[in-house]
This record gives structure tokens, sequence and C-alpha cells, in this order.
């Protein structure tokens, strides 16, 4: 981009959304004055481009993107598409606008939602872990669903009948988990383009459900993996098998209440995701060498 145009406009969600709203979805002709234009927000910006092509610039990198390609944009990413000029095939999008907290669960009560944010996919762009993700894309103009979800979100939002917005939401639902699933598709590619990334989310999702009933198979759905080749990976990067790894996060959970409080051994176990007490014992003697009781005498200050 000419020097000029590197100058950063801000948009705030006063400029673009409605009174009261969380979201908001427009073609690209409709505001024209955006078009070109380098600039960044506080809210998640999906473009689905339609006709034409344009060079994309975002975080520094640069390329050329056309009909059918989609991009998830996150917050505070500087980001411009420049339409490449051809009269006979002009470039036009969806703009599909949201804030991250219209997808709050206490806005919906959907169990839905709560599944969304739990997905590794939808964490990694909007989740509160670092780092974010600035943005994703899907290339391939064959993902004609991506198309007509568009089009039902946008005729839904210009009709403003009543529930729309409930309706939008489900149409958005769709539309993300569709995007990742095919992103998703081949899960061994996937994971050596991602590195260890899906493997510290599932560690991170053990650390903060650890007192909660948690299988391999709820975990590989997380992250779009098939179940055997999550626990193969899982077991290479950490030396624990997934099982293992729940057991000796609850073992550690266990030892720093043993020492720092008076509650019971039974309510410490159950507080921590264990569930039969013979089991617990077994688990504990196992990865500490001593029993329960036996560890707050050896740890505790408490007297």
């Amino acid at each position: 981009m000419a020097e000029a145009e590197k100058q950063i406009l801000v948009l705030k969600q006063a400029d673009l959304f409605r009174d009261g709203e969380q979201l908001r979805i427009q073609m690209s002709n409709e505001f024209p004055d955006y078009i070109g234009v380098l600039h960044k927000h506080k809210f998640i910006e999906v473009v689905y481009i339609l006709s034409g092509s344009a060079m994309h610039y975002v975080e520094g990198e640069s390329g050329r993107v056309g009909k059918g390609d989609l991009f998830i944009i996150n917050m505070d990413t500087p980001h411009a598409f420049v339409p490449v000029d051809d009269p006979n095939d002009p470039f036009l999008s969806y703009d599909l606008l949201f804030t991250a907290e219209f997808f709050d669960r206490s806005l919906t009560g959907e169990h839905a939602i709560e599944a969304l944010n739990d997905s590794y996919a939808f964490y990694s762009l909007f989740g509160g872990g670092q780092p974010r993700h600035p943005y994703f894309s899907v290339s391939g103009s064959s993902y004609t669903v991506f198309g007509e979800l568009f089009h039902r979100i946008y005729l839904e939002y210009r009709g403003r009948e009543k529930g729309y917005v409930e309706i939008i939401r489900g149409y958005m639902i769709q539309l993300i988990i569709t995007i990742f699933r095919l992103n998703e598709a081949k899960g061994e590619a996937r994971a050596q383009k991602l590195g260890t990334q899906p493997i510290e989310y599932v560690l991170e999702y053990i650390r903060r459900n650890y007192n909660r009933r948690i299988s391999a198979s709820e975990l590989a759905e997380k992250v779009y993996f098939n179940p055997d080749y999550l626990a193969r990976i899982f077991k290479e990067h950490t030396g624990h098998s997934i099982t293992g790894m729940v057991q000796k996060v609850r073992v550690e959970a266990v030892c720093k209440l043993l020492s720092t409080t008076r509650q019971t051994i039974f309510q410490i176990a159950r507080d921590c995701g264990f569930e039969d007490m013979k089991f617990f014992y077994k688990v504990f003697k196992k990865h500490m060498g001593v029993l329960p009781s036996e560890y707050r005498k050896q740890t505790s200050h408490l007297r």
C-alpha cells in the first residue's frame, strides 16, 4: 500500500452498529469510504467475497483474494481489502461484524453457545487465552453454503422482524462451526501446521475443568481430531496419557488443599473430581507414594 494509506483508521462500534445491537452485516458497496482503507476495530469481522478480487493487507502481509474466499479478522488487527480494478467483475463482499459479547451464553441460554466457546478453534480466535490469532481464512469458491448463510443473515438483519437477532445468532453458530469443520477436516495435516497448539489447549482445558468428568472423546471433539490420533500425539508431547494427565492434575489440586485447608479428605477428593474413594486412594498413593492423611501430616502448616 502507498505510504499515505498506511495510516490506520480506528472504527468504533458506534460508527456502524445500530443502538443496542451487538452485530451488523452489510455489503461492501454500502460503505465505499472504507474500501481499500487500512483499519482496525474492537469487534470481530467476517468477510465473504461474492465477486471480483482484491489485494488483502493484514498483519504486514498481503495476497490476492477472490470470489469464495472467507476471512475471520480478530479485534485490533489492522487490515484492508484493496479491490483489483475490473469493470467486468467488480469487487463485492459481505461484511459481518459482531462483538465477542454477541455469543455470551448468558444472553441466550443455549447449550450450543457453551459448546462453541469451549471448542479449540473458537477459543484460539476469540477466547481469553493468549496469543489470539489475528485472522483466519478459508479459500475456495466451492463452499457455497457460506454464501447461503450470509444471505440469510443479511435478509434477517434488513427485515428486523420479531426474533431476528436469535435467528441470526443461530445462523452464525452454523456458519462458524461449518468454517472450522472444513478447515479441520484433515486432522493430521492440520496438527502439523498448528504444532503443539491443540495439545496446549487440551492441557489448559483439563486444568480448568479437572473437577468434573472429562473424557478423551470429549477432548477430541473440541480440537476436531480423531480420539485415537489425539491420544497418540498427546502422549508424544506430554509423556502422559490423557487419563493419566487428568489424574495428575487432580492429585496436584488435592495436595494443595490437603496442605492449606482443614477440609475432610472425602470432601477434597470429591471437589477435585474423584467420585470413587477407593480409586482415589489408589491413584493418590501411586502418584505421591503415601496416603492422603500421611501427606497432610507431612506438609500441612495448619494446627
